[in-house]
């Protein structure tokens, strides 16, 4: 599947930069709670949980409803431009109508836009209904947030602020320099080469395809966002985002990726206890077969037995594997779970291989 951006007569002009100190706090609560997805950032992680007191860590996992998946954020990119303070951006949440509070995490949650057809009770029951089923650890925050949301929106307010000063303030300067630095960097890009070269320096994960005007992102689901000639497009840097792109659909159209610094330090050659658990992870002609089919798209573990001609417990003790050596991640549908390939690990093993065969 793939997630399209689809320009009409695209400019340099249409594109605009900035960041979010209070943004880049809830990327950094994603990574916080599931470190797994992101290698990278582990030593962060591991040295963030031993300055977070029990008290903190039982409020940033009540609230993981907001950067579990999907990241809800309170900060467009428009306030993005203006490079507003931590504290600022806080006061600007307090000072907001409650509505926007809540109807941000419900919308953001829902991901439905028929919601926008419902009354408020049908979408509050929704969300309480799909909410609590998905994220069982926050349902004191979802009943608080529907029956209080101004003491929610307070409690939240604070929580940041606590995980903020014990995790991030410090290291904030030397984060918001290499934001500073990879913004010149890729406006460098966007004025030499033009804008769809610049997406396509974000991430491996963008194709270009300059006679279509169009600029293709690899997702889970499939979806299409037009951006007309009148409309910007507000890229993010992040420390956090690292593997992944974050993209908000709703306008202004906006796209958190990571910074160029990290996607250096993850391009480094796989070292060689890496190199073990991949060679024993595609050592198999069933696990090479699986990889195969998740190249193609996402499966679950039913098709994937029906296409291999083995038992679904099979497929799982392969999929373990496969997820232990870092190639597949999986996501819930509905009833089902959905595996997909992780291609970076392909691409990085014949770099790797050469690095430690041919090392002097």
């Amino acid at each position: 599947m793939s997630f399209t951006l689809r320009f009409s007569n695209f400019s340099a002009e249409q594109i605009a930069f900035g960041y979010s100190a209070a943004h880049e706090t809830l990327l950094a609560l994603h990574v916080f709670v599931d470190c797994k997805h992101h290698p990278l950032h582990i030593p962060w992680v591991l040295n963030a949980r031993k300055k977070v007191h029990t008290a903190l860590k039982e409020e940033i996992e009540s609230f993981s409803i907001l950067y579990k998946r999907p990241i809800v954020t309170f900060w467009d990119n428009h306030s993005n431009t203006t490079f507003t303070t931590f504290e600022r951006e806080l006061d600007l949440l307090a000072q907001k109508p409650i509505e926007f509070y809540s109807s941000t995490v419900m919308g953001i949650i829902l991901n439905d836009r028929a919601a926008d057809e419902m009354n408020i009770h049908q979408v509050e029951q929704k969300f309480s209904d799909i909410a609590l089923k998905r994220y069982p650890e926050s349902g004191q925050v979802i009943t608080e947030l529907l029956n209080n949301p101004e003491k929610n929106r307070a409690r939240f307010i604070r929580m940041l602020e606590d995980f903020w000063k014990v995790c991030l303030e410090e290291e904030w300067p030397r984060i918001e320099e290499l934001f500073v630095n990879d913004i010149s960097l890729r406006g460098t890009t966007l004025l030499k080469e033009g804008p769809l070269q610049l997406l396509s320096s974000l991430s491996p994960e963008i194709a270009v395809y300059p006679s279509e005007n169009k600029a293709v992102i690899r997702r889970v689901s499939k979806d299409y966002i037009f951006i007309d000639e009148q409309e910007e497009l507000f890229l993010t840097p992040s420390y956090f985002a690292w593997p992944h792109l974050f993209v908000k659909r709703d306008k202004p159209i906006g796209i958190n990726y990571s910074i160029m610094e990290n996607q250096l330090e993850a391009a480094k050659p796989i070292p060689p206890e890496e190199l073990i658990k991949f060679l024993r992870a595609i050592g198999d002609f069933t696990r090479l077969q699986i990889v195969k089919y998740l190249a193609d798209r996402p499966r679950s573990t039913r098709e994937l037995a029906g296409l291999i001609g083995v038992t679904e417990g099979a497929i799982s003790k392969h999929l373990k594997q496969l997820g232990e050596a870092g190639l597949i991640t999986a996501k819930r549908d509905s009833y089902y779970v959905f595996y997909q390939l992780i291609e970076q690990p392909l691409k990085d093993f014949p770099n790797g291989l050469s690095k430690f065969l041919l090392k002097n």
